[in-house]
């Protein structure tokens, strides 16, 4: 956007940059005219990068901020406010480092304007990605020369001398008292040296300032001039090399040399549109917002299905239950009413005791006998073995008589002294061993055979 119009120019994805189409402004109207421009080269759904002539905007240059860089956009209208007439509130600034320097170069741009150019973008659906003053795209146009002077001059505008070094701006004044143009047939040899003169006038100040940086090609841009013309009048008065900014024969407009040079920089270096001013992006928006609410209405409405078919089932059941209840309560009270007139008569009664008091009478005679019976067994049927265990021919038993856990025996024997011998074996039966005799009686009947006789103490375990 320069004095003379508005330079736009698309960028197609396949070919690259298109031809800059010219858009010339009248009393002011640059919105209308930027409007009308976009609906016809219909620039929908873009991004956009600006650059700014110089009458958009001021530049200065200041001490360098003891802050980090990307605080600069928010620190620099303070840092400002003595050099500017307008509120901190109402300008945007931004600033490049001076090379060798401890200084900055910084920009000044109105925020209505920024704010008027976001609307008139947004409204053909364009956003705005970057604003950049047009010194700083100057700067990069001849990046193979470390240092260089540029004159340049747009349509409608006053002659520019602008100082680079290290494709930084560090220099710029407008030139007044030249009127445009000076060369063909307006050539007028007072205007070519008052522009020489200041020329001179102002490499000598950077040649002052810029001490340790020499500065010897001067490159011309300027519209409406004979390029070759001017730098032959130029190099006559001056002691620099004299050059056109453009190294083809196709003469190109100021706009559309820096639509060319903002498109290979893109959006490196100064910005007049930060962050804080770029329009944030809404989390909840009524789409959302509506969208948000009918999805939940619907998670609702799903939520409500399940717990009421949940509710229908449990009442289901519930009634099923409560049925089975009553029945089973009924049924309970049926089964006690039977009970009731089921009742045994006292006589019954007393008859059960009487045949339970029988039982257990027979009972403990039945283990009596039990006793008795195993008693027996032990004392006959294991003695007896025990006896019949020792089997000797000069022993024979005619009488044995176990009662109340005494054995008393009588026999005969060959001879008397084999009954200790007999009586000694009985240690090796289970039956008989630990068994001892209180009394031997030995004797001869009248056929003089032995007899004995022997009894056992009071008290042995059969």
């Amino acid at each position: 956007m320069l004095s003379d119009g508005i330079y736009l120019s698309k960028v197609d994805p396949e070919s690259g940059l298109e031809v800059a189409s010219f858009h010339e402004l009248t009393d002011n109207n640059w919105d209308f005219v930027l409007s009308s421009a976009l609906k016809e080269h219909q620039c929908q759904n873009l991004n956009a990068t600006v650059t700014l002539g110089s009458h958009l905007y001021q530049s200065y240059q200041i001490d360098k901020p003891a802050i980090p860089k990307e605080e600069w956009p928010v620190a620099l209208p303070f840092l400002l406010k003595d050099l500017i007439t307008e509120r901190v509130n109402e300008i945007v600034a931004d600033g490049i480092e001076l090379a060798d320097s401890n200084k900055i170069q910084a920009y000044v741009v109105s925020k209505r304007f920024v704010e008027q150019l976001k609307q008139a973008l947004t409204h053909r659906s364009v956003k705005l990605l970057n604003i950049a003053p047009e010194d700083e795209v100057w700067a990069h146009t001849r990046p193979e020369v470390p240092a260089f002077i540029l004159l340049h001059r747009s349509q409608n505008s006053d002659f520019r001398i602008g100082a680079f070094v290290n494709q930084s701006s560090v220099f710029q004044r407008a030139v007044r008292g030249v009127e445009s143009p000076i060369t063909g047939e307006f050539t007028s040899s007072l205007q070519i040296d008052a522009l020489a003169l200041e020329l001179q006038r102002s490499m000598d100040y950077l040649s002052a300032q810029l001490k340790q940086v020499q500065i010897n090609k001067l490159f011309i841009c300027c519209d409406d001039e004979n390029t070759e013309e001017l730098r032959e009048a130029l190099q006559e008065r001056l002691n620099v090399m004299v050059e056109p900014l453009l190294l083809s024969n196709v003469t190109q407009k100021s706009g559309e040399v820096l639509i060319y040079e903002a498109y290979q920089l893109g959006q490196k270096g100064v910005n007049l549109y930060p962050e804080h001013l770029k329009p944030k992006k809404d989390i909840f928006n009524l789409n959302i917002v509506v969208a948000s609410w009918a999805a939940m209405l619907l998670i609702m409405m799903v939520i409500y299905s399940i717990y009421n078919y949940n509710n229908h089932q449990l009442d289901e059941q519930i009634t099923i239950t409560n049925r089975q209840a009553t029945e089973l309560t009924n049924e309970v009270a049926a089964l006690n009413k039977k009970l009731a007139a089921h009742k045994p008569s006292p006589a019954k009664l007393a008859a059960v005791e009487r045949l339970r008091e029988d039982v257990k009478t027979k009972q403990e005679s039945l283990k009596v006998i039990s006793s008795f019976d195993s008693q027996l067994q032990v004392g006959y049927s294991g003695i007896m073995s025990g006896l019949s265990s020792i089997d000797r021919s000069d022993i024979s038993l005619t009488n044995i008589d176990i009662k109340n856990g005494k054995m008393n025996i009588q026999g005969l024997a060959k001879s008397p002294e084999v009954i200790p011998s007999w009586v000694q074996q009985f240690k090796n039966e289970m039956n008989l061993v630990g068994r001892t005799f209180e009394s031997l009686s030995i004797g001869r009947d009248e056929n003089n055979v032995v007899i004995f006789s022997l009894r056992s103490k009071s008290g042995d375990e059969d």
